[in-house]
């Protein structure tokens, strides 16, 4: 009969697991937010890696050590192996459950020392507390994976991962109860199916590193790609972003609607009530255009104080009352500025699918139906090329008497 010695395996995990603790140990500075969650994980997997150490030296090195300090300190890991998921998922950190479970763990252990009548209830041990915190690993990851900016193919490997790891431990469990314990106290199994479940546990902490790596590096991608296609002001798309977007969502024979908007006089914004201010106009400008845009709507800051947005299936109708809409909204918006009589508004030139199949056509239309927009006056919407009724209201004098800024109280619109 084949016989397999589940000692060489461990040992051999047991070097494996310290090799992918030091690795996440030093992954630390690569991402910021995931810093806790990979000590915690090296952690638990260096005491994995000597858990399994000390049982593969078993017979060349104390009974306590290769007993009771191994199976506690295998069984602590699962422990530390949970309290890392929690940090890693943002959840609620739990130190003091990771200590009072290796506080039991020890005191069980150390009461069952390396009496061989109790091998049977040691691996059941084992497998109630490693399996039960996998199992509760595993909503953590899924209300992870529910979030947009997580990276899915990691997160859906890590349950898997911890799935399987709990399935073991519960047939380990069943098998133990119902036949006795699989493999000797000298570390032996008849069979390789016999040897499947110690080498499913050897080689465990090896393949949850290797998860772990490549969900941090999946991290840093998205993050990397936010920052290369969102705004950081405003949280809208950049110009680049958002013209590919837009580009992708351009049908042939579609109904889409481009719209270019502009803040009116933007510059004195910064000018009278500090940068400062002026972020916080756009800030609230770019909640505003979310707020009030349909769903599926691609928005973009296009430069400076301007902005685009394209509607693909709509009707011009529909098209021109959303951007009179945001228009009249902006202009009774309260942008937090210094003075309370101050208003912001915006200009837009509008186009249609009547102006361009092409992305460019549209943009060119919207662009040059915006600049028709302030040159007749601002505070509007111009959807159209024909002539337009200019505004010759001279811009009014700013208050002398106000002694925070020059033209504090001026209508900014004017």
């Amino acid at each position: 009969m084949v016989l397999f010695d589940v000692r060489t395996l461990f040992f051999v995990g047991a070097i494996s697991a310290i090799v992918c603790a030091t690795m996440l140990w030093l992954s630390r500075g690569l991402h910021g937010p995931s810093r806790p969650g990979l000590a915690w994980s090296s952690a638990s997997q260096c005491a994995f890696g000597v858990a399994m150490l000390l049982i593969s030296l078993r017979g060349a090195i104390p009974d306590v050590l290769s007993w009771p300090v191994a199976n506690a300190l295998g069984s602590s890991a699962a422990a530390l192996m949970y309290e890392g998921v929690r940090r890693l998922s943002g959840a609620r950190p739990m130190p003091w459950l990771v200590g009072g479970v290796a506080a039991v763990l020890c005191a069980v252990h150390a009461m069952l020392g390396s009496d061989p009548r109790w091998f049977e209830l040691r691996l059941q041990i084992t497998s109630v507390v490693q399996g039960g915190f996998s199992a509760a690993s595993i909503p953590l990851l899924l209300a992870r994976l529910r979030r947009d900016d997580e990276p899915r193919a990691p997160l859906r490997w890590a349950v898997g991962f911890l799935a399987l790891f709990g399935a073991g431990h519960a047939a380990r469990f069943v098998v133990v109860a119902a036949s006795g314990a699989p493999i000797s106290q000298a570390g032996m199994v008849h069979g390789p199916v016999q040897a499947l479940m110690p080498t499913v546990f050897a080689i465990a902490p090896m393949v949850y590193s290797l998860i772990l790596i490549g969900l941090v590096n999946g991290r840093i991608a998205s993050e990397l790609w936010a920052i290369a296609t969102v705004d950081t002001l405003t949280g809208v798309r950049t110009r680049r972003a958002f013209i590919d977007e837009a580009r992708r969502a351009l049908d042939p024979g579609g109904t889409p609607v481009l719209m270019m908007l502009d803040l009116d006089r933007f510059k004195q914004v910064n000018d009278r009530y500090g940068h400062g201010s002026g972020d916080r106009v756009l800030q609230r400008f770019a909640r505003l255009l979310r707020e009030a845009c349909p769903e599926g709507a691609a928005i973009g800051r296009y430069g400076g104080e301007e902005f685009c947005l394209l509607v693909e299936r709509t009707t011009p109708a529909a098209g021109l009352a959303l951007a009179q809409r945001l228009c009249d909204t902006a202009r009774a918006t309260a942008f937090g500025l210094a003075v309370p009589d101050v208003t912001v508004t915006v200009s837009i030139g509008v186009a249609t699918a009547a102006d361009g199949t092409t992305l460019e056509e549209l943009l060119i239309a919207a662009d040059r139906r915006l600049y028709r927009a302030k040159a007749s006056g601002r505070d509007r919407v111009v959807s159209s090329d024909g002539p337009l009724e200019v505004d010759t209201r001279p811009m009014p004098e700013a208050a002398p008497s106000d002694p925070r800024a020059r033209g504090v109280g001026v209508p900014l619109s004017s």
